[in-house]
């Protein structure tokens, strides 16, 4: 089959130049003027255009490929009829002028309008391969490395087009009203044409992912070059089976370029994300089978990806997951020690050395945080309640402390406690640091002072200390609720209540700042987890 294609492609150019060969030089120049002005137009509009179109359903996977093809075809038929009608007469040159230099424009005409067919057919969801083709992808022969696979192109057209454009794109038709040099922005577009087809289940796997999909929590960086992502998806990242499956090819990290000159590109080896069983893990993309996948059940999935660049200059400007661009935040970059780089490459670590190089960008906790005043298993009602809690006249609790089953009998509607009473303006975030949960830190204990601070952070800077915690297990929940006193210290916690053999879970109450987004879980110096959650008070 790849010879075929190998025939059909340089029998089309062949065809195309002897075409415009036979119409003579002037109207085959003119014809590759038309072929490369359409072409920077549709690179240029491509990915607005696409970016719109995206929704999260079916067309999705063939939308990127449809999208370039149609307004190049389009451009190219209007750019075509307006320069005949402007230019309704050839000129005449010599026969063996319009033959040879004829033939070489309408071959170069050829090579950039199959170049763009073929750049675009690889953005639309088929199979892995194009007849027997299939271009820069994973190696199951090399433990999944990511090369030129297979058999390749006589006319490597796709290639020829993606160099000439992106040539252009910081030369003579450089960007300069907005927006960003497709050599620098979108680099080695026919690289990526195949990359993004090389999933799961031979390319079945999902070829797009929309723009609000995913987002990136924070950057960490080492003095060697290794760069981990960390990445949030969402529901609408998720392929057809529900789950979230990503191949390291999908997935490039783009460098910041000098000048004109090309960036570097990488891809990840290694990436970090929450298993079933609870806890985050390592794994390795030492392989082709191997996948980034979601957590089934689970509405946000946290993913760090781990790009070992070995560039100590290396200064990273994008992520692109399945094509979609993603700018990286560069105030919120962190360091990685040189143990946290160790376990990214593999080193076997002692326990000591692992505590030490806790993971700087913490863990992914969405889901452990809760925006909500409703104690969600909680069925008692006002009668009975000790006087050691006060409650509010709208039937939430307002400050003293509670010990009681989760739920009672006979429990009426209009005397149910509703909750944790927010003050005007604020909002009411339940975070979930129990053992085995991302958000626990009962393992710094023997490292920190009882002294340090446990603080929420929001988008803004700002801090928000505990006002009070549940401690509790399947029967019983014991409330502690100081709002006008807030915990300050890890020290004021009943950290020593959780162990592995009375299976009880801690839950840290915040009042913070109605309408902030929250994102970052500290406790001391260390960074528990990151988040992107807006609180927001619901009885508004």
């Amino acid at each position: 089959m790849i010879i075929l294609l190998n025939i059909g492609i340089i029998g089309l150019v062949l065809l195309i130049a002897y075409w415009w060969a036979n119409e003579g030089l002037f109207s085959a120049l003119l014809h590759l003027v038309c072929v490369i002005t359409a072409g920077a137009l549709a690179l240029a509009l491509w990915e607005p255009i696409t970016m719109a179109l995206l929704s999260g359903k079916g067309f999705d996977n063939y939308a990127w490929g449809i999208v370039l093809v149609s307004i190049f075809s389009i451009s190219l038929l209007v750019l075509r009829i307006t320069s005949d009608k402007i230019i309704p007469a050839n000129i005449q040159f010599p026969p063996w002028a319009n033959l040879a230099f004829g033939g070489i424009a309408g071959a170069g005409a050829g090579v950039l309008t199959i170049g763009l067919c073929l750049i675009g057919s690889g953005f639309i969801q088929s199979s892995n391969e194009l007849m027997g083709y299939r271009g820069t992808a994973r190696d199951e022969n090399s433990r999944g490395v990511i090369t030129k696979v297979g058999d390749t192109l006589w006319l490597d057209v796709a290639n020829v087009t993606s160099s000439f454009f992106s040539t252009l794109s910081v030369g003579t038709l450089h960007p300069d009203i907005s927006g960003g040099p497709l050599q620098q922005y979108n680099p080695r577009l026919d690289e990526l044409s195949t990359l993004i087809r090389d999933s799961y289940d031979n390319g079945k796997g999902q070829l797009s992912l929309t723009p609000d999909a995913a987002s990136i929590n924070k950057v960490a960086t080492s003095d060697d070059g290794m760069v981990v992502v960390q990445v949030s998806f969402n529901t609408k990242a998720r392929d057809y089976g529900g789950q979230l499956i990503l191949s390291s090819s999908q997935i490039r990290l783009i460098d910041e370029a000098e000048g004109s000159n090309p960036p570097n590109i990488y891809y990840p080896m290694a990436w970090k994300q929450e298993v079933k069983d609870g806890g985050e893990k390592l794994f390795k993309f030492d392989d082709a089978s191997h996948y980034a996948t979601s957590v089934p059940g689970r509405t946000e999935t946290g993913i760090k990806f781990a790009f070992d660049t070995r560039d100590s200059n290396i200064k990273p400007k994008f992520i692109q997951i399945r094509g979609t661009r993603f700018e990286l935040p560069t105030k919120e970059t962190v360091a990685l020690n040189s143990l946290d780089v160790g376990l990214y490459r593999g080193r076997q670590l002692t326990d000591e050395e692992i505590l030490a190089a806790r993971d700087p960008l913490g863990k992914n906790i969405n889901t452990n945080t809760d925006p909500t005043a409703k104690i969600r298993k909680l069925r008692i009602s006002t009668n009975g309640l000790p006087g050691t809690i006060e409650i509010s006249e709208d039937l939430y609790f307002v400050e003293g402390s509670l010990s009681t089953q989760w739920t009672r009998q006979g429990v009426s509607a209009a005397l149910a406690i509703k909750g944790i009473k927010a003050d005007a303006g604020t909002a009411i975030v339940q975070l979930d640091v129990s053992p085995g949960t991302n958000a626990e830190f009962q393992d710094l204990l023997p490292v920190i002072s009882p002294d340090s601070p446990v603080v929420f952070i929001d988008n803004k800077g700002n801090q928000y200390e505990p006002i009070g915690f549940i401690l509790a297990d399947d029967k019983r929940m014991q409330l502690t609720l100081t709002p006008s006193t807030p915990i300050r210290t890890m020290g004021e916690l009943p950290m020593h209540m959780l162990t592995s053999s009375n299976s009880k879970t801690l839950t840290l109450l915040f009042q913070v700042t109605d309408g902030v987004t929250l994102q970052e879980f500290r406790v001391g110096d260390f960074t528990i987890g990151t988040c992107d959650i807006v609180a927001k008070n619901g009885r508004r």
